[in-house]
């Protein structure tokens, strides 16, 4: 149980649990004076005090006269009420919100320790959601980093695994996943901030693909040299996107719809040829792709060097990237059929 979760009840059971131990205390002893004379023993006291307070009753461990009544009565009296009160506020905390809130967190927690090769968002503002709508339209896996007290409420109502916390935390990212991480898309609307991330991101990761927003251009070639392997101005896209909007509208929309992940009608996506794929050292006119998958090869990107339009005599080689586009069937099927 979390610390922050387990203060809260310990204060609430103080005062009756202190109770209890006193009325074992006073009890133990008030017996064991009253039975001195007739070979009553600590252990015959204790035992006495826990029946009576429990309710068992077994029955008088040695004969009571008057005084030995009045004391049974009062640590029964005293000691039953701090028993059931002790019960009422464990029964009070377990149907709390702040118990199934622990629970729901635990289990969480527990579904994002399976996670593996799933992406991470960090920050959960107007641009994370569009980012986080992207992952779950294409069906990945992913865990939104977010500070604000309401990430609790929004990702519940998003439908997705959140860690409440600072992303810069290399805690809070441990708890993500991190290290099995397969991305991270960074969305805090500070580049200070966002650069810490990177940072601490790309020490517990060498291998992953970190995506950061920036708001001043001039941050870019830091958050390229802290390790992100893309930096982009969600403003200076979106102006570009209205320009290309206006001077070739049906171009845009059609993109806008290829780009759009979960689309049932076209997706661009891009398709690693693995070293172990049948496929290397084949040309684009032996595989048949095309006829095989439906699927069209718009570019292959080669050591980072796009070739636009291969021709059939392209031969394939490992670490090739092909940018291929149709449906999400056919895409999977292209996928399979280089992955041999």
């Amino acid at each position: 149980m979390p610390t922050d979760i387990k203060r809260p009840l310990f204060d609430r059971l103080r005062v009756p649990i202190l109770a209890l131990v006193f009325t074992h205390v006073v009890g133990t002893c008030g017996y064991r004076w009253l039975w001195r004379d007739v070979g009553g023993t600590w252990l015959d006291a204790l035992f006495m005090t826990f029946t009576t307070i429990t309710t068992i009753g077994f029955g008088e461990v040695k004969p009571l006269d008057a005084p030995g009544r009045v004391l049974t009565m009062l640590v029964a009296l005293s000691g039953i009420g701090s028993l059931f009160y002790s019960f009422t506020v464990l029964l009070d905390f377990i149907t709390s919100g702040e118990a199934r809130a622990a629970r729901r967190k635990r289990t969480m927690q527990k579904s994002i320790d399976a996670m593996t090769d799933h992406y991470i968002v960090a920050g959960f503002g107007r641009v994370g959601r569009e980012a986080a709508s992207e992952l779950k339209d294409a069906g990945r896996e992913f865990v939104v980093i977010d500070p604000d007290e309401r990430v609790d409420e929004e990702c519940t109502a998003f439908g997705c695994a959140f860690v409440k916390g600072d992303a810069a935390d290399d805690g809070v990212l441990e708890r993500a996943g991190i290290r099995r991480a397969k991305g991270l898309i960074v969305t805090t609307s500070s580049d200070a901030a966002n650069l810490y991330v990177v940072l601490s991101a790309r020490l517990l990761n060498p291998l992953l693909f970190i995506a950061a927003r920036v708001d001043d251009d001039g941050a870019v070639p830091k958050l390229l040299r802290a390790g992100a392997d893309r930096a982009i101005n969600p403003y200076a896209t979106g102006g570009r996107r209205l320009a290309h909007l206006m001077l070739s509208p049906r171009a845009v929309d059609f993109f806008e719809t290829a780009m759009k992940r979960g689309s049932k009608q076209l997706n661009i996506d891009d398709i690693l040829v693995v070293p172990q794929s049948t496929a290397v050292g084949r040309t684009l006119a032996a595989l048949e792709l095309a006829q095989k998958t439906g699927a069209t090869v718009l570019a292959v990107i080669r050591a980072g060097t796009p070739t636009s339009n291969p021709h059939g005599d392209f031969a394939l080689a490992a670490g090739d990237h092909l940018l291929a586009l149709g449906t999400d069937e056919q895409l999977q099927k292209l996928e399979s059929l280089l992955a041999g």
